[in-house]
């Protein structure tokens, strides 16, 4: 569900006047209500997610309550923090990835580790990286939307240190949830944004 933009319609009232009907505009065009662009959402896609928030009119049309969004934002944000702090207290991906690499013994084995793709955001490609053990057998890297759709799955066949490169052409624009799979265990799930 993407935010859109765009510019108010004038619309007009009628009114029956002695000879003829009159049409009166609603809107001063010169006023900043007007000049200016507005954003919102796609009331059909947000009833689709929380059917509680859109409303019919009598004339058919859809409203969206959005002071009923912001709790759901804050509570969001609230979420986000926490894995933002939960990130910065495990360490970063290059703190991550020295570990998995200096667990490995000739035999013994490390963690999987996914990192965060590079560049993010990205316009035309972006690169995953990952660590797999030698004794991890089967292991996948799935894309999801942000309504748990999933969009690709991509079987990974080698182990070590590895990348998948994601091409936009295969996305439009957005944000995506991706994660790895090992042996039926998700080892990690990360956000990337694509921009047009």
């Amino acid at each position: 569900m993407m935010p859109v933009e765009y510019n108010l319609k004038q619309q007009y009232k009628e009114s029956k006047g002695d000879s003829a009907t009159v049409k009166q505009a609603l809107y001063d065009e010169k006023s900043q209500l007007f000049q200016k662009k507005h954003y919102g959402l796609i009331a059909q896609d947000l009833q689709k997610l929380y059917p509680d928030l859109v409303y019919e009119g009598g004339d058919g049309y859809l409203s969206i309550n959005y002071t009923g969004i912001i709790p759901l934002l804050i509570q969001s944000i609230k979420e986000l923090k926490t894995e933002i702090d939960e990130l910065k207290s495990s360490g970063s991906p290059e703190t991550k990835s020295a570990q998995a690499a200096t667990s490995l013994s000739p035999g013994g084995t490390g963690e999987a580790v996914l990192y965060q793709n590079t560049p993010n955001p990205f316009t035309q490609s972006t690169q995953i990286k990952y660590y797999l053990p030698s004794t991890v057998t089967k292991a996948y890297l799935y894309i999801y939307d942000l309504q748990g759709r999933q969009l690709k799955q991509i079987h990974i066949a080698e182990r070590g240190e590895g990348v998948q490169v994601i091409p936009a052409s295969e996305f439009t624009a957005g944000i995506y949830l991706y994660g790895l799979i090992a042996d039926g265990n998700q080892v990690d799930m990360k956000r990337m944004i694509l921009t047009e």
